[in-house]
């Protein structure tokens, strides 16, 4: 092994140490993170946390009409499917220069 072969190993193995490091601090600030998502133009409310679990719901009593719970139900599920939505964008947004990190070592090494 050259003197070439072991700096690259280094750099590689602490590359490596930085990108675990991001992760961990991603996942932490992931998973502090709450988001609201709407249905029924702000009429039914729900929250999720960082891991994607129902927080909170807030409706409306205008929408808790009796007469009408399978479109009460229906902007229930729409709430929390644009809540889980929200946290996906988030999630992605926050891991996306980790990602593009660990691309470009392994192009690096890949040569």
């Amino acid at each position: 092994m050259n003197l070439d072969d072991t700096l690259g190993i280094k750099r590689f193995v602490d590359n490596a140490r930085q990108l675990q490091q991001d992760l961990v601090q991603a996942r932490q600030e992931m998973s502090a993170v709450t988001v609201q998502g709407t249905a029924g133009g702000g009429a039914v409310k729900a929250t999720v946390d960082g891991r994607g679990a129902l927080e909170g719901l807030v409706i409306s009593p205008v929408v808790a009409d009796p007469g009408n719970v399978r479109g009460l139900a229906d902007m229930i599920v729409s709430a929390v499917q644009n809540a889980h939505q929200t946290l996906m964008d988030r999630h992605e947004q926050r891991l996306a220069p980790v990602l593009d990190s660990l691309r470009s070592e392994l192009r690096d090494i890949s040569g």
